[in-house]
C-alpha cells in the first residue's frame, strides 16, 4: 500500500492530504484488486496502526457490499480462508476494529445464506446437525474441562453456548454421564454454579416427546435431589443469584413436565397421565418453598411453574385431594403481595416499579387460586381480613394493605350478594357511596347478570340521585355515567324506561351555582353524557332518537340565549361572572351529550346530527360577548371540538367566523387552547381545509409571534413554562400542517415568511431545552425535506437544506446541554437519522459529495470517521443508524474537550 497516500488518515494531516487519502480509498474501492491489497496489508500486519487497520476494512467492506455476490468461486473461497485466519490470530485488536470485522462476516454470511432469515436458520442447522455437531458439542466439553480452573469465564461462556444449541440438536449428545456429571461437579463451584444451572434448564426445556421429556427431567431431579442441590439453601456460600437460578431450574422442570401432561390428556392417555400427575406433585414442595422465599427475584422465577399447576388442577375436584395444597399456594401468594417495609411510598424508584409488576403477576396467580375454590379462598380472606380489623392497632401497615388488597381482588366473587341485598336503603352517607362503588367496581358483573339491571338502575334513579344528601347525589352523577357508558349494549329494553326517568333530572336548575344546589353544574354534565348514552342505547328509529336528542338540547339553547342577553345587559361584575359561568357549563352540557358519537357517520344514522348542527349558530355567539371572553371562549371552543366529530362537512361553513373570532385580541392562554383546535380541523379536513388555511396561516403565527415577543420575566417561572408551552404549540401546529399533507400552505406565503417559518424550526431543533420538542422540530424536517428536496420540488430548498438543516443535524446532539442517555434525546437521534436518510434519498450522490468534500471537514471530522459516516449513511437503514449516531456524537464530544 502507499503509505503518503495515508499520512490524510491523521488528525495533524492538511487538507491536501486528507483529499489524497479520500482519492485512494476510492481507488481501492473500484479497483478489481484493491480489496485483495488491503486484505493481504490487514492480515500479513504490515501497519500496526489502528486507522489503517480500519482503513483496510472499510475497502473490504465495500468490496463485500457491492461485489461478493458476483466474484468468482477462487475470490470467494480466499475470503472465506481469510476469515478462518483472523478468527485465529485477530483477537488482540482494538475493540472498534473487531466491531468491523464482526461487521464483515455478517455481511457475507448474509450473502452466502440469501434465504429469508427463518429458512437460512433451518438450512444452516441442517447442516450442522449432518456434518459438524458432534464435534462442535465434543470441543465444548475439551474446553470446559481445560479451563474450567484455568479461566473459569470461558468455562461459563462455553456452558452459555451448550444451553443455546441445546434445543435442536441431539440432546443425547448432551444429556449423558459425561457431559451431565460435569454440569453436576460445576453446581458445587461458586463460579460455575449458576451457569451451569442455567444450561441444565435449558436441557430441561427441550422440546421433545411428552414420554422422552418426562424420563429426561425425572432423571436428572433424582440426581440433583439426591446430590443435595435443592436442599442447600441454608448453607453459608448461598447467595440470592444461585437461589434464584435454582428456582428458574425447578420451574423449567416443572413447566416442562405440566406440557408433558397436557399432551397425554388430549390423547386420552390415562397411564401417563397419572404417572406425570404423581411428577409433578413430587416438585410441589420445591414450588412452595421457592415461591415463598423471602426474596421476590427467587418468587418471581417459579411463577410460571406455580400458574401452570394451578391450570392443571382445574382438572380435579376438590374431592382429590387439593384443598391443602390450594390453600398453601394461597395464602404464600398473599404474604407475597405485602409491601416491604423499606418500600418508599413518597420516592417510587426502580425497586418500587419491579415491586408493582411482581405485585401484577402475582395478582394473575391469585385469580387463578381463587378459580379453584371460591369458598376456600373467601373463607381464607375473610378469616385473614377479620384478624387484621381485631388487632388493627397492633398490625403493622403491610398486614393490613395485603389483607385489603386481598378483600379487594375478591369482590368480583362476591358482587352478586351485594346486589341482592338492601344496602341501598341504608341511610348512611358512607355506606351508600360505599354500595354505589361497589356497583361501579364491578360494573363487568351485570353483562352476564342482566336480570339485575333494572333493580340496580332503580337504586341509581331513585334513592341514589334523589337521595337527601348532596354528596351522595354528587358522587352518583359521575358514577352513574359511568355505568351506562360501560353497560349500553345491555340495556336493551330497559334504555327508554331510563330515559324518561332521567329526563326528570335534566333540569336546568336556575341555582346550579349557589351553595347546596341540588346538582352543580359539574354534576349536570355527567347527566347530560349519560342522557346520550342513553339515547342510543334505546335502539330506536333515527327519528325517534333524534325527538330524544332535541328534549335534551332544546332547554339548553333556550337558558343559553337567555344567559347571553342577561350577561349583555349587566354591568355587575359578580352577576357577569355567575352568568358566563352558566353559559360555560350549558355549553359543556351540549358537548357531553354528544360524546356517545365517535365519527360523522355515527351522529347522522342515529338522527341526531340536526340537533347538534342547529344549535351551533347559537353557541357562536358566545365568541362575540367581549365580556368574560376567556371563559365563554373556553365553552365555545369545547363544543367545537366534539363538532369536528359530530358534523363533519356541515361545520366547514362555520369555520371562517370561529377561527377569526378566537384569534380577535388573542392573550397567550388564549392561542394555547386555540392551537389544539385548529390541529383538530387540519387533521380532519386535510386538503379540503388548505384555501382557508391559506388566508389565516399569516395571522395566526403572528398571533403566536406577539404573544412569544411579550416581556417576559426570568425569574417567574410560571411564565417561562406558559412561553415555553406556547413555543411547542406551535411546533405542533407546524407539525399537523406537515403531516396531514398541506404543506404547501406554509409554501404559499412567499419566501421571506417561509425563511422566516424554517428559521424558527432551526432553532428550535437545536435550541429548545426539551429533546421531545427538538424531535418534534427534526420531525417536520424531514417531512418538508421529503416534500420539497427531489428534483422539481420547492425552488431553493436544496440550498437551504445544505445550508441549514444538515447542521442542524449535527449542532443538536453535540451541544454540551445535550443528554444522548436520556430517552427521549435517543428518540431524537430517529428522526435525525430519519432527515439524513431523506435528504440521501432525494439528493443522492450530491448530499455524498458535499458532506465529502466540504462539510465533514468544516466540523473537524476525522477523515477515517467521516469515511465510516458516509459508508453507514448509504448502506444502513435509519433505525440501525440510530445507535452508530449516538456513539459518533459521543466519540466526537469527546475528541472535542
Amino acid at each position: 500500500m502507499d503509505d503518503s497516500a495515508l499520512q490524510g488518515l491523521y488528525d495533524h494531516c492538511t487538507p491536501a492530504q486528507r483529499q489524497l487519502t479520500l482519492r485512494y480509498f476510492e481507488q481501492l474501492k473500484f479497483s478489481p484488486e484493491g480489496w485483495k491489497i488491503c486484505a493481504a496489508d490487514f492480515t500479513q500486519k504490515r501497519h500496526s496502526d489502528d486507522q489503517v487497520k480500519f482503513f483496510c476494512l472499510q475497502v473490504m467492506e465495500s468490496f463485500i457490499r457491492e461485489r461478493y455476490s458476483t466474484c468468482s468461486d477462487d475470490d470467494v473461497l480466499y475470503l472465506r480462508t481469510l476469515f478462518l485466519s483472523w478468527l485465529q490470530t485477530q483477537c488482540n485488536e482494538k475493540s472498534f476494529v473487531r466491531n468491523k470485522m464482526a461487521q464483515l462476516y455478517g455481511l457475507a454470511f448474509v450473502l452466502d445464506y440469501p434465504l429469508k432469515e427463518h429458512a437460512r436458520n433451518v438450512a444452516i442447522k441442517d447442516n450442522m446437525r449432518d456434518t459438524c455437531v458432534p464435534e462442535l458439542v465434543e470441543s465444548w466439553y475439551q474446553i470446559m474441562v481445560a479451563y474450567e480452573q484455568l479461566d473459569p469465564s470461558i468455562c461459563c461462556l462455553t456452558m452459555d453456548v451448550v444451553g443455546a444449541y441445546v434445543s435442536w440438536i441431539d440432546i443425547n449428545l448432551i444429556a449423558n454421564d459425561r457431559f451431565v456429571g460435569l454440569l453436576l461437579k460445576y453446581l458445587s463451584v461458586k463460579s460455575l454454579r449458576e451457569n451451569s444451572a442455567t444450561c441444565l434448564t435449558y436441557i430441561v426445556s427441550k422440546g421433545m416427546e411428552p414420554l422422552a421429556k418426562n424420563n429426561l427431567v425425572e432423571s436428572f431431579f433424582k440426581i440433583l435431589v439426591s446430590v443435595g442441590v435443592f436442599t442447600s439453601a441454608t448453607s453459608e456460600d448461598m447467595d440470592v443469584d444461585f437461589e434464584t437460578t435454582l428456582a428458574k431450574l425447578m420451574s423449567g422442570m416443572g413447566c416442562a413436565l405440566v406440557t408433558s401432561w397436557n399432551k397425554f390428556l388430549k390423547s386420552n392417555d390415562e397411564r401417563n397421565l397419572r404417572a406425570t400427575r404423581e411428577a409433578i406433585e413430587s416438585k410441589v414442595p420445591y414450588l412452595h418453598r421457592y415461591l415463598s422465599d423471602e426474596d421476590d427475584d427467587v418468587s418471581e422465577a417459579v411463577i410460571p411453574f406455580a400458574v401452570q399447576y394451578v391450570g392443571i388442577l382445574k382438572h380435579y375436584s376438590r374431592s382429590q385431594g387439593n384443598t391443602e395444597s390450594i390453600q398453601s399456594l394461597l395464602c404464600i401468594v398473599i404474604n407475597k403481595l405485602k409491601y416491604d417495609e423499606s418500600y418508599n411510598f413518597t420516592n417510587e424508584g426502580e425497586e418500587e416499579a419491579l415491586f408493582v409488576e411482581f405485585r401484577k403477576e402475582l395478582k394473575v396467580l391469585f385469580d387463578n387460586i381463587v378459580l379453584l375454590d371460591p369458598k376456600l379462598a373467601f373463607d381464607t380472606v375473610q378469616s385473614s381480613l377479620s384478624h387484621m380489623l381485631a388487632n388493627l392497632s397492633y398490625e403493622p401497615f403491610m398486614n393490613v394493605e395485603v389483607a385489603l388488597r386481598a378483600f379487594y381482588m375478591l369482590g368480583e366473587i362476591i358482587t352478586e350478594k351485594v346486589v341482592e341485598s338492601q344496602v341501598s336503603h341504608y341511610d348512611h352517607v358512607a355506606v351508600l357511596l360505599e354500595f354505589y362503588e361497589v356497583l361501579v367496581r364491578y360494573e363487568k358483573f351485570f353483562v352476564t347478570a342482566k336480570h339485575y339491571l333494572p333493580g340496580v338502575m332503580d337504586c341509581f334513579l331513585e334513592r341514589g340521585l334523589k337521595n337527601v344528601h348532596i354528596t351522595v347525589r354528587s358522587r352518583l352523577c359521575y358514577l352513574f355515567c359511568r355505568f351506562v357508558k360501560t353497560l349500553k349494549n345491555q340495556m336493551d329494553g330497559l334504555a327508554k324506561q331510563v330515559f324518561e326517568r332521567l329526563s326528570q333530572l335534566l333540569i336546568v336548575f336556575p341555582d346550579w351555582n349557589e351553595v347546596g344546589a341540588y346538582f352543580t353544574g359539574y354534576d349536570l354534565m355527567f347527566l347530560y353524557e349519560a342522557a346520550g348514552f342513553v339515547i342510543v342505547s334505546c335502539g330506536l328509529s333515527p327519528e325517534s332518537s333524534g325527538d330524544l336528542m332535541s328534549r335534551v338540547l332544546t332547554p339548553v339553547v333556550e337558558r343559553f340565549r337567555l344567559a347571553m342577553t342577561q350577561l349583555n345587559s349587566t354591568e355587575d361584575m359578580q352577576q357577569q361572572e355567575t352568568l358566563a359561568q352558566s353559559i360555560y357549563n350549558l355549553l359543556s352540557f351540549a358537548s357531553r351529550a354528544s360524546k356517545v358519537f365517535v365519527n360523522h357517520q355515527q351522529t347522522k344514522q342515529s338522527g341526531c346530527l340536526n340537533c347538534f348542527a342547529e344549535a351551533l349558530p347559537a353557541f357562536l355567539c358566545g365568541l362575540e360577548v367581549p365580556k368574560q371572553k376567556e371563559l365563554l371562549q373556553s365553552g365555545v371552543r369545547q363544543y367545537l371540538h366534539r363538532m369536528i366529530i359530530c358534523l363533519g362537512d356541515e361545520l366547514l361553513k362555520y369555520v371562517p367566523i370561529a377561527i377569526s373570532l378566537l384569534l380577535k385580541d388573542c392573550k397567550s392562554h388564549d392561542i394555547l387552547e386555540f392551537i389544539p383546535l385548529i390541529n383538530q380541523l387540519i387533521t380532519k379536513y386535510k386538503e379540503r381545509i388548505a384555501p382557508f388555511l391559506d388566508t389565516v396561516f399569516v395571522s395566526v403565527v403572528q398571533t403566536i409571534n406577539k404573544c412569544l415577543n411579550e416581556p417576559c420575566d426570568p425569574s417567574d417561572m410560571e411564565e417561562v413554562r406558559e412561553r415555553q408551552n406556547l413555543q411547542k404549540a406551535y411546533y405542533l401546529f407546524i407539525s399537523s400542517l406537515t403531516t396531514n399533507d398541506v404543506t404547501q400552505v406554509i409554501a404559499n406565503q412567499g419566501a421571506q415568511f417561509l425563511e422566516e417559518v424554517l428559521g424558527t424550526l432551526i432553532t428550535g431543533s437545536v435550541e429548545f431545552p426539551d429533546p421531545a420538542t427538538q424531535k418534534l422540530c427534526f420531525s417536520i424536517l424531514k417531512k418538508l425535506v421529503d416534500t420539497w428536496a427531489c428534483e422539481g420540488g420547492l425552488h431553493g430548498f436544496p440550498e437551504y437544506m445544505y445550508k441549514n438543516i444538515l447542521p442542524a443535524c449535527f449542532l443538536a446532539p453535540l451541544r454540551a446541554t445535550c443528554d444522548l442517555n436520556d430517552g427521549n434525546a435517543y428518540l431524537m437521534l430517529s428522526e435525525i437519522a430519519g432527515v439524513l436518510k431523506a435528504m440521501l434519498s432525494k439528493r443522492g450522490v450530491e448530499m455524498v459529495l458535499y458532506l465529502q468534500g466540504s462539510y465533514l471537514a468544516s466540523i473537524r471530522m476525522p477523515p477515517l470517521v467521516a469515511q465510516d459516516f458516509l459508508q453507514r449513511l448509504q448502506h444502513t437503514d435509519a433505525k440501525a443508524l440510530k445507535p452508530y449516531l449516538k456513539d459518533l456524537f459521543l466519540e466526537l464530544r469527546t475528541a472535542s474537550l
